[in-house]
């Protein structure tokens, strides 16, 4: 059994290896707007707000990445900073220019990371469309797992699912 759970992994991880990246391409670079909404389990869409990303050039070792949550007198701007790490790894962060610098990763069209912010695992995606969109998901899970299981010599734990940001965003 624990062959099972262990193969398709291993498989997963092989193949994100194997395969080479040649560093973001300049389709992620523009000013991209669009709405959000934010969701739970037990509530479903209980808020909706717009929200814009601006990217500079994704070739450089630097690149703006600016979001704008919001707009006129609740508007929030993040002015943070793209970085490229070891881009044949796909090995990007972004630099809250706060002290704070969240490592994520390009597999193909999706830049993706993990982080934890206090008692909460965030996970994000930024996925470049190829007719010009952009979609981007937050979830956020408890920090603890509702439910550990023990198979063989591997622990499996699952996370319950907070809220769930999802955004759509045109290129302009």
């Amino acid at each position: 059994m624990s062959l099972l759970i262990v193969a398709p992994i291993m498989l997963t991880s092989v193949n994100a290896l194997a395969g080479t990246s040649a560093g973001a391409s300049q389709d992620w670079n523009g000013y991209f707007k669009g709405q959000c909404e934010l969701s739970s389990p037990k509530r479903g869409v209980f808020y909706t707000f717009p929200m814009s990303l601006e990217i500079d050039d994704v070739t450089k070792k630097k690149a703006d990445w600016i979001i704008t949550y919001g707009e006129g007198q609740t508007q929030q701007i993040r002015n943070y900073t793209l970085l490229e790490v070891d881009s044949d790894l796909g090995h990007y962060a972004v630099d809250e220019n706060n002290g704070i610098v969240i490592d994520q990763y390009l597999i193909g069209n999706e830049f993706m990371s993990l982080f934890e912010v206090g008692s909460t695992k965030i996970q994000t995606t930024y996925t470049l469309d190829s007719n010009g969109t952009m979609d981007v998901s937050m979830e956020s899970f408890t920090f603890d797992p509702v439910r550990e299981n023990n198979v063989g010599a591997y622990t499996v734990s699952s996370y319950a699912l907070k809220t769930k940001q999802k955004c759509r965003l045109y290129k302009w």
